[in-house]
């Protein structure tokens, strides 16, 4: 059980929606196991749609299991994959609250709730705790 535990996001969490758009009606996106495409949920409190923002590595993780990376499968499918740094787990901000994969472009999530800054931004502008330090 403290293994899972060290493994939690510590900090505020979020939603994504996949594309441009954070505003649009749709599901967000939820993670199902690892090595899995993701699955769609409604936007709401479900943990398995809680994400953090890592702005050091560029990387997105699950909220409930940070050892784990957004990633783009074989050019087509957005899932989740054990974090390893290679350029498909890798998304850039592009514009306010939308973050885009520099390895395919045509992969872009956006923030639904919460913010996807980095804690040491944070800490620059004094708000209290970092919103993407994991434990």
């Amino acid at each position: 059980h403290d293994f899972l535990d060290q493994r939690r996001a510590n900090g505020t969490s979020f939603m994504l929606r996949e594309g441009r758009d954070s505003l649009s009606r749709g599901d967000c996106l939820a993670l199902v196991a690892a090595n899995r495409l993701l699955t769609r949920v409604p936007c709401g409190g479900a943990e398995s749609a809680r994400w953090v923002y890592d702005s050091t590595t560029m990387a997105f993780h699950p909220a409930q299991d940070t050892s784990l990376c957004l990633d783009i499968f074989s050019f087509s499918s957005l899932g989740v994959y054990w974090c390893h740094g290679g350029p498909n787990q890798l998304f850039r901000s592009s514009e306010r609250e939308v973050h885009c994969s520099p390895y395919d472009e045509r992969f872009c999530v956006s923030v639904v709730s919460g913010r996807a800054r980095s804690g040491e931004d944070a800490r620059r502008r004094g708000e209290e705790g970092p919103k993407d330090e994991l434990r």
